[in-house]
């Protein structure tokens, strides 16, 4: 759980606390994610990490296109790291009974930077925001 989402002690400890009943759900939603998060991470993340490296290491001159193409990679190689750790994370909780917050909404269909960052990492971001923005004990 430590790669996924940041959750909130008053979520999580209850969760840990009461007893877990096995479900087929719960169970099936569980390797779903953990196959849905391999899946981003091995084949696309780690896929794209080559032809990212080489055009961002290069040492001698590359095209406008490749310049291009890599940074458009990388933000797809960035996103499935993040998001397929985070979806094994989920995974991996639900099948042990515990349920942790949705951690990525489709971030690059946003339409503006704000929306965007209230779609990555939400967790981060809502850490962020109550503990930097909002400091515990000032309410908003």
């Amino acid at each position: 759980m430590v790669a996924g989402p940041i959750e909130r002690a008053r979520d999580l400890i209850p969760q840990l606390l009461k007893p877990r009943v096995w479900s087929l759900d719960r169970t099936s939603w569980g390797i779903f994610l953990i196959l849905i998060g391999l899946f981003k991470k091995v084949a696309i993340a780690d896929g794209l990490a080559g032809a990212v490296n080489s055009v961002y290491d290069a040492s001698g001159a590359v095209s406008t296109m490749d310049v291009y193409l890599a940074t458009l990679f990388f933000a797809v190689q960035i996103y499935c790291d993040f998001s397929g750790y985070s979806d094994i994370a989920i995974g991996v909780s639900a099948l042990l009974g515990i349920d942790l917050m949705m951690n990525f909404n489709v971030p690059y269909s946003s339409c503006n930077p704000s929306e965007f960052w209230r779609r990555w990492h939400i967790s981060l971001s809502s850490w962020l925001r109550d503990y930097l923005y909002i400091p515990p004990g000032r309410e908003s």
